[in-house]
C-alpha cells in the first residue's frame, strides 16, 4: 500500500514538473525588415544562451519556441545586432538597423575576429560582393577589389592559371605566390575551385596577419572560405549561364597584297609581279588571324542543396564548366562537386567535415602566335582539294616553318587534372572559455599530360606521357583560451601545433620514330626510341607557434605572435626558424572626444611590425645531386662501351653542396587607420608598408678550377614599399534605390638592394630564339624585371650618310645610342630600357540597385607599367627566323620619299631595343552584369524566386599599348621577366546570359 501511494505521489509530482515545462515555453512568431520595411530573408534568430535558433524566411518572418524570460539574438550581415527580451510577448516585428561592419566576424590565421578587433592588415571579400556576376575563376573574385592585391590573368585561354601578388615580389629565385588555405587546410593549387561555393575570401597583407604562418607567409595568405548550410527548410539553387567569347582587338597585320609589296622592297627585286600583287589584292592569300581565331562558345552549371536542423547543417553543390578557346581546337571541361557538413554533437562538441573533388580536361594544340601570325601571308592554308600548302608557294617568303596550321590540325594533347581535398574538425569545449580545435586534412592532385607530334611536321613523330602525383598532409592542433568577462579586460591565447608533409611523384616517357600516327601517345612501345624518367621528392614541416589577443577597455588593442618551423629542406642545425610579430592599435572612436561625434562612428590607428620567412628551394637543394645524362641540359654521360647500347652513365654534380643554407627572411613594417562616418554610409583604410626581403637564396656561380661551377648560398636583398587605400561609400539606400562603391587603389615600389657581389645576373627566359641576351635583368638599383636591350633613336634619315656610315649604316636603317662611345653597336651598349612593373593599380566595385533590377559593374586600371612588344618585333621582320615583315606598321617604313622612323630593312642582331618597349597602362571594364529578380509571384509552384542576368567580361580596354591587350603575357607566374609579350594568349570579350533559380 504505501508503495502503491509513492506511485501515485510521483505521478502527480511529474505531471506537475510537466505541465509547468509546457506552460513555461512560449511560442514567438513575427518578421524582421531593414529600416525602410523590406523584408530580410536569413537573418539568425537564437535564443541567447542556447542553440535554439532560426533563420528568417522569404518574407522576413519567423517563429521560435522559446523558455519563459528568454531574449532573443537577431543578426544579420552588414547590419547591427540587437538583443530583445520576450517577456510576455508572442509577437515581434522587428527593423534592423543598418550599421557598420565593425561587429563582422571574418577570417583570420587560425581562428576568426571581429573587424573592429584586428591590428594587422586584412581585406576581405564576401560572396555578396561578386555573386552578382558570372564567375568560374577565383581571380575574377578578388581582381580589383582587394587593396594591396594585385591579380592578373595571363592567358585568355579557357582554364588558365592565374598570378596573385600581395605587395608585390619578394623572392628572386623562389615562389612569389601568395600561401593558400581552403577551410584551414593549405593547399598547392586552386585554379580548379569552384568560385561559386566560396563564402568568402581573405588576404592577409602584413606581418601582424601573416606571420601566424612563418615561413610559409612572407608572400601574403589567401583564406578561402566555402559555403555552409543554414538551418532552416531545405534550400535549392540551381545557376547556369551560357555565352560566347571573342578575341577583345586583333593586331594590325598587312594584307597580302600588301606583304608581297613588302617582300619585293627588302629583298630590292621583284619576288612577286604586278599581276600576281593584283590577284592577291583581289582575295587571294591568307589572313591568319581570321583562320586562328575564332567565337567560342563556353557554358556553367551550378547545382547546390542546403539546408541544417537543430544540430547539423549541410552544404552539397555539383558544377559542371565547358568552354573552347578563342583560338582554334581548344577546349576546358571543369567537373566539381563539394560536400560540406557541420554538427553540433552536443553542446561542448562540434564536429564537421569538407570534402572537394574536381576533374579538369584540356585538349587541343593551339596556334603559335608567334610564328603563324609571322607566315607568308600570300600562301593559303588549303589547297583548293583540301590539301596543306606545307610550305610557301614562293620559297624564302615569311618565315622558315612549316604551314602554321599542321601543328593545330595534327598535334594532339590531352591533359588531365584531378584534385581532391578533404579535411575534418572537432571543436571542443574543454572547460568554459578553453576550447580545443583538432583538424587533419589532405590534397591529392593527379596530373596527366599526354601528347604527340606528328609525322607531318617533323617525319619521325614524337610522344610523351607525364604523370605527376602531388600529396599533401597536415594536422593541426589549436588550443584556446579566451577571457572577455571583464569589458575592460579581453584577452584570448591561441597554442598550436601543426605538421605537413609534402610528398611529389613523377614520371615522364616519351618515344620518337613512329610509323604511323595513327596510336599518337597511346602505345610508345610503337617508337623506334625510348626514354624513361623519374623521381620522387618528400618535404616536412613541424610549426608551433603561439597567440595573444589583448583588448584593454575596448580602445586599445594588442596581438603578439611568434612561430618556430622547422624544415626538412635545411640541414639539422639550421632546420629551424623563428618568426615573431607585434601589432597594436587604438580605437580613437572609443575615446571620448570622438565617441560624441555625429558623424564618426569608427576611428582606428594601427601599427604592425614582424617576420616571415621562405623556404623557396627544392628539399635537396643543400646537396650536391649527381648528374645523369640529358638531367641538366648535358649530354655524353651515356656510354656505349659495346659500340651499340649505351650504359646509363652518371657524373660529379655541377653544384657545390651548402650544408649552411637557411631561411629567406622578411621583415616588414606597416602602419594604417581605418575610418568610418556616418554610420559607414563612407569607409576608408589606408595603410603604408615597407618588407624587406633579405638572405635571398640565390645561387653563385664559381670559377670552373674549382669543380663544381654552381653553389646555393644567402645572399641579396629586395625591397618593396608603397600604399593602399580602400575607400567605401553607400550614400543611397532607401526602399526603392540602393547605391554603393568601392575604389581599391595600390602602390607598390619593387627595388634589388643588394645581390652576389652586386652584379647583374640573368633569371628570365630568352624567350625568343637567336637574341643575344635576355629581355630582362635582375640589377640593384631596379625592379626584380627591369628590360634590357638597345635604345632606339629612330632612323637614319637623308643627310645622315656620314653619321650613318660610322656604324656601317645608311638612310633607312635604324638608329641606335652608343652608350659607351666606343664606335661601334654592341652587347656592351645594352642598357636598362623599361620596367614591367605597375606604378599604381586601382579597381572600382560599383553596384546600383533600384527595386528588382541589379546593375553590377567592375573597372581596373593599371598605370606606369612597360610591355616588351617582341611580338611586334618579330613581325616587323626581326629575329634570326624572321625573313619579312608581317605588322602593318611596315606599310609607313622608310623611303626616300616617306621619312619615317619605321626601319625599312631587317635588323636581326638589335632585335631587343626600346623600339619595341611600349607603355602598357590600361583601363577596362571588367565585367558589367544586369540582373532582375522575380519572387513573390513564383511560390505558389515552389519557386521562391529566379534571378535572370545578362553579363559582359571585358566591355572595353583603354590603352595606347598597340598588341592583342596589355594584361596577359607569355612569361606566366613568373616575376624575373614580366611584361614580356610573345606568343602570349590573347584575352577575349565574354558575353554571357543565365539565371539564378532558388527553390
Amino acid at each position: 500500500m504505501m508503495k502503491l501511494k509513492f506511485m501515485k505521489q510521483a505521478l502527480l509530482m511529474a505531471g506537475l514538473l510537466l505541465s509547468t515545462a509546457l506552460a513555461a515555453q512560449q511560442k514567438i512568431t513575427g518578421t524582421v525588415t531593414d529600416s525602410e520595411g523590406m523584408p530580410l530573408i536569413g537573418v539568425n534568430i537564437l535564443e541567447e544562451g542556447t542553440t535554439n535558433g532560426v533563420i528568417s524566411e522569404f518574407d522576413g518572418s519567423f517563429q521560435l519556441e522559446v523558455a519563459e524570460g528568454a531574449r532573443l539574438v537577431f543578426s544579420y550581415t552588414g547590419f547591427e545586432s540587437q538583443t530583445i527580451d520576450v517577456g510576455n510577448q508572442t509577437t515581434i516585428n522587428l527593423a534592423l538597423r543598418e550599421g557598420t561592419t565593425l561587429d563582422e566576424v571574418v577570417v583570420v590565421g587560425y581562428g576568426t575576429r571581429r573587424k573592429s578587433d584586428l591590428t594587422g592588415s586584412l581585406v576581405s571579400v564576401n560572396s555578396d560582393d561578386f555573386d552578382k556576376q558570372p564567375l568560374t575563376r577565383i581571380d575574377q573574385a578578388l581582381q580589383g577589389r582587394t587593396a594591396g592585391v594585385q591579380v592578373t590573368q595571363t592567358s585568355g585561354a579557357p582554364g588558365a592559371g592565374f598570378k596573385i601578388r600581395v605587395r608585390g615580389a619578394n623572392s628572386i629565385s623562389g615562389t612569389n605566390n601568395p600561401l593558400y588555405v581552403v577551410d584551414g587546410l593549405v593547399v598547392g593549387d586552386i585554379n580548379s575551385i569552384n568560385v561559386n561555393d566560396i563564402e568568402s575570401l581573405e588576404v592577409l597583407k602584413d606581418a601582424s596577419a601573416t606571420a601566424i604562418y612563418g615561413s610559409r607567409g612572407a608572400n601574403g595568405v589567401v583564406l578561402i572560405t566555402t559555403k555552409s548550410g543554414k538551418k532552416g527548410t531545405a534550400k535549392v539553387e540551381l545557376n547556369t549561364f551560357f555565352g560566347v567569347s571573342e578575341v577583345i582587338q586583333e593586331l594590325d597585320v598587312m594584307t597580302p597584297a600588301e606583304f608581297a609589296e613588302g617582300v619585293n622592297f627588302a629583298e630590292g627585286k621583284e619576288f612577286y609581279t604586278q599581276s600576281e600583287i593584283s590577284a592577291l589584292r583581289a582575295g587571294g592569300g591568307e589572313d591568319w588571324q581570321d583562320r586562328f581565331f575564332d567565337s567560342a562558345p563556353f557554358s556553367n552549371y551550378q547545382l547546390s542543396v542546403s539546408g541544417g536542423g537543430e544540430k547539423t547543417d549541410y552544404y552539397i553543390s555539383a558544377n559542371f564548366y565547358n568552354a573552347d578557346g578563342t583560338i582554334i581546337n581548344q577546349n576546358y571541361k571543369r567537373y566539381a562537386l563539394r560536400a560540406n557538413v557541420n554538427s553540433n554533437v552536443t553542446n561542448r562538441l562540434k564536429v564537421g567535415m569538407n570534402v572537394y573533388g574536381s576533374r579538369e580536361e584540356n585538349t587541343g594544340v593551339r596556334a603559335n602566335l608567334a610564328t603563324g601570325l609571322t607566315w607568308d601571308l600570300t600562301t593559303p592554308a588549303y589547297r583548293d582539294n583540301g590539301d596543306y600548302n606545307f610550305t610557301p608557294i614562293k620559297p624564302g617568303i615569311g618565315n622558315g616553318s612549316v604551314n602554321p596550321m599542321l601543328s593545330i590540325d595534327n598535334n594532339v594533347r590531352d591533359n588531365l587534372d584531378h584534385q581532391f581535398i578533404g579535411n575534418a574538425y572537432l571543436n571542443l569545449t574543454v572547460l568554459r572559455g578553453l576550447t580545443l580545435n583538432v583538424s587533419g586534412g589532405a590534397e591529392r592532385i593527379d596530373r596527366t599530360n599526354n601528347s604527340y607530334t606528328s609525322i607531318l611536321i617533323n617525319n619521325i613523330g614524337n610522344a610523351r606521357v607525364y604523370n605527376q602525383e602531388i600529396a599533401r598532409y597536415q594536422n593541426t592542433n589549436r588550443l584556446t583560451y579566451t577571457n572577455d568577462d571583464n569589458a575592460n579586460h579581453r584577452f584570448q591565447v591561441d597554442a598550436i601545433h601543426e605538421q605537413q608533409l609534402v610528398t611529389n611523384i613523377w614520371t615522364e616517357s616519351a618515344a620518337d620514330g613512329f610509323f604511323s600516327d595513327n596510336t599518337t601517345y597511346k602505345n610508345l612501345g610503337l617508337g623506334s626510341i625510348q626514354r624513361n624518367s623519374n623521381r620522387s621528392t618528400s618535404e616536412s614541416l613541424q610549426s608551433f607557434l603561439g597567440r595573444v589577443n589583448y583588448t584593454l577597455l575596448e580602445r586599445f588593442l594588442f596581438t603578439a605572435s611568434v612561430r618556430a618551423d622547422g624544415s626538412s629542406k635545411f640541414r639539422k642545425e639550421n632546420r629551424w626558424g623563428v618568426f615573431p610579430s607585434g601589432s597594436i592599435a587604438w580605437r580613437l572612436s572609443e575615446e571620448g572626444f570622438v565617441k560624441n561625434s555625429s558623424a564618426i562612428d569608427n576611428l582606428k590607428l594601427r601599427v604592425s611590425y614582424g617576420i616571415t620567412g621562405s623556404q623557396g628551394i627544392d628539399p635537396l637543394a643543400t646537396r650536391a645531386q649527381p648528374i645523369l645524362d640529358g638531367s641538366t641540359g648535358l649530354s655524353g654521360i651515356n656510354y656505349p662501351f659495346d659500340a651499340n647500347n649505351a650504359t646509363v652513365g652518371v657524373a660529379p654534380s655541377n653544384r657545390l653542396a651548402n650544408p649552411d643554407l637557411t631561411w629567406e627572411q622578411t621583415a616588414q613594417f606597416n602602419a594604417g587607420f581605418d575610418l568610418g562616418l556616418w554610420n559607414s554610409k563612407i569607409t576608408l583604410s589606408l595603410d603604408v608598408f615597407q618588407k624587406n626581403t633579405t638572405d635571398l637564396l640565390l645561387d653563385v656561380f664559381l670559377p670552373e678550377f674549382v669543380g663544381p661551377t654552381v653553389v646555393a648560398q644567402n645572399i641579396g636583398e629586395v625591397e618593396n614599399k608603397g600604399f593602399d587605400i580602400a575607400l567605401g561609400i553607400n550614400p543611397v539606400r532607401t526602399e526603392d534605390w540602393n547605391i554603393s562603391a568601392v575604389l581599391n587603389v595600390t602602390r607598390v615600389q619593387n627595388e634589388v638592394i643588394a645581390l652576389v657581389n652586386n652584379e647583374p645576373i640573368e633569371k628570365g627566359n630568352a624567350i625568343v630564339g637567336g637574341t643575344p641576351v635576355n629581355p630582362t635583368r635582375v640589377e640593384v638599383g631596379q625592379p626584380i624585371s627591369a628590360f634590357r636591350g638597345y635604345i632606339f633613336e629612330g632612323v637614319y634619315q637623308q643627310g645622315e650618310e656620314s653619321a650613318a656610315a660610322e656604324f656601317n649604316r645608311s638612310p633607312g636603317d635604324a638608329k641606335y645610342r652608343d652608350v659607351n662611345g666606343d664606335g661601334i653597336i654592341s652587347p656592351d651598349d645594352i642598357v636598362t630600357i623599361g620596367d614591367g612593373n605597375p606604378d599604381l593599380t586601382w579597381g572600382l566595385n560599383s553596384n546600383i540597385s533600384y527595386k528588382n533590377f541589379d546593375l553590377n559593374f567592375l573597372l581596373i586600371g593599371s598605370h606606369g607599367n612597360d610591355i616588351y612588344n617582341l611580338q611586334r618585333g618579330r613581325m616587323m621582320a626581326l629575329g634570326s627566323a624572321q625573313f619579312h615583315a608581317t605588322h602593318g606598321d611596315y606599310r609607313n617604313r622608310w623611303t626616300s620619299t616617306n621619312p619615317s622612323n619605321i626601319p625599312s630593312g631587317r635588323d636581326g642582331t638589335e632585335f631587343l631595343s626600346s623600339q619595341f618597349v611600349e607603355d602598357g597602362s590600361f583601363v577596362t571594364m571588367k565585367n558589367i552584369s544586369l540582373s532582375y529578380t522575380i519572387d513573390n509571384l513564383l511560390q505558389g509552384i515552389g519557386l521562391n524566386s529566379i534571378r535572370l542576368f545578362a553579363s559582359v567580361e571585358n566591355l572595353f580596354i583603354i590603352t595606347d599599348y598597340t598588341g592583342f591587350d596589355p594584361e596577359t603575357t607569355v612569361t606566366g607566374n613568373s616575376d624575373v621577366d614580366i611584361g614580356i609579350d610573345y606568343n602570349a594568349y590573347p584575352l577575349s570579350r565574354a558575353i554571357s546570359f543565365g539565371a539564378n533559380l532558388t527553390f
